[in-house]
């Protein structure tokens, strides 16, 4: 798909032509040149093709997901490093898929080092969906890969003073509770929300409350057996305790529709 947007600049109206990528077979071969040069040392003429040609236009996030592998496979860490520093400048949407595959692909050489380049990375975002893309791919698939050492990670970032960290707390319970993380992980998931429950900054609340409600859903009696403690944790934020009943709503319909 192709349309054309308006850009105003300095007074002056120019037509830009944006693509939308719905397959990898369509930038096969701008991705095989870029790397040609990206591998010859020429990093300035790989990147502007990468940009100009891919991460400029709309790009389904399978796409770039693919494009990540790629990179990881075919180019040394340092030009990987390389490619996620110069997407993390351009700030498109599509550079945030690319920069947490990168990263979550780097999980099994050690997840602490993962984790917190995935932190700066979003930090340096400072947008919930940069928030949201990365936490997904690293946090997200951090808690399928290795529970243990994620927990750790997640439990010093609900404390981060940076509000983008302590949402992804939340994005990553409800990424990896969609994913099938097992019920006993995902009830110490729960209870690390549980405990953060009672914050009112907006996109904090909502990564949070989101978590909760997608706990709610898919495990209603990790819910009903944690329910006395919810009533005894002091000063739970009426969003929180609403998307716990919107998540058992859920589960419930679901249930009946059977």
């Amino acid at each position: 798909m192709i349309c054309s947007c308006l850009f105003n600049f300095f007074g002056v109206q120019r037509f830009f032509v944006i693509h939308t990528t719905t397959s990898f077979k369509s930038i096969e071969a701008d991705l095989s040149t870029s790397i040609k040069w990206l591998q010859a040392g020429d990093f300035n003429k790989g990147w502007s093709l990468l940009e100009g040609n891919i991460l400029s236009h709309k790009v389904k996030f399978p796409v770039l997901e693919k494009l990540a592998v790629q990179f990881h496979r075919l180019l040394p860490p340092d030009i990987n490093e390389y490619i996620i520093q110069r997407a993390a400048q351009a700030r498109h949407i599509s550079a945030y898929p690319l920069i947490g595959k990168i990263i979550q692909l780097q999980l099994p050489e050690g997840l602490s080092s993962a984790y917190t380049k995935a932190r700066e990375h979003i930090i340096q975002g400072d947008e919930w969906y940069a928030c949201d893309i990365i936490a997904e791919r690293v946090f997200g698939e951090g808690n399928l890969y290795d529970f243990k050492n994620s927990l750790t990670e997640l439990r010093s970032m609900a404390s981060h003073p940076n509000l983008w960290v302590q949402r992804s707390v939340g994005i990553a319970a409800h990424y990896a509770t969609k994913k099938g993380l097992p019920k006993g992980h995902v009830e110490e998931l729960f209870l690390l929300i549980l405990e953060n429950g009672h914050k009112t900054q907006l996109y904090i609340k909502k990564g949070i409350g989101w978590a909760a409600k997608t706990i709610a859903k898919f495990h209603p009696d990790i819910i009903h057996r944690n329910q006395a403690q919810i009533s005894q944790t002091p000063k739970l934020s009426r969003w929180f305790l609403k998307k716990i009943d919107i998540g058992l709503s859920m589960a419930n319909a679901k249930s009946l529709s059977r």
